[in-house]
């Protein structure tokens, strides 16, 4: 239920824009009852930040993957080249 919260989120903020996203918008997408999503989440607010927490802990994870599998004199610029890629 959490991860279908979260990615109706992502899917409706790519769509309208965070400031557009509404609690019955994600009820709707995700088949969830409105009281079961609130007892999760008690607001879009928080449903925003756990789906930006989720995001930005991915993005971490996968930093940390692309320093380790790269030599010691290699990481700096492999992370680089990752983050590079994340943003645009």
């Amino acid at each position: 239920m959490h991860d279908a919260a979260l990615d109706a989120t992502a899917a409706l903020v790519a769509e309208h824009g965070p400031a557009a996203v509404t609690m019955s918008q994600i009820a709707q997408r995700t088949g969830i009852g409105h009281a079961t999503l609130y007892r999760y989440f008690p607001d879009v607010e928080a449903l925003l930040t756990a789906w930006h927490t989720r995001q930005v802990t991915s993005h971490l994870e996968h930093l940390v993957q692309v320093r380790d599998a790269a030599g010691p004199g290699d990481r700096l610029e492999a992370v680089l080249l990752a983050y590079l890629g994340m943003s645009g």
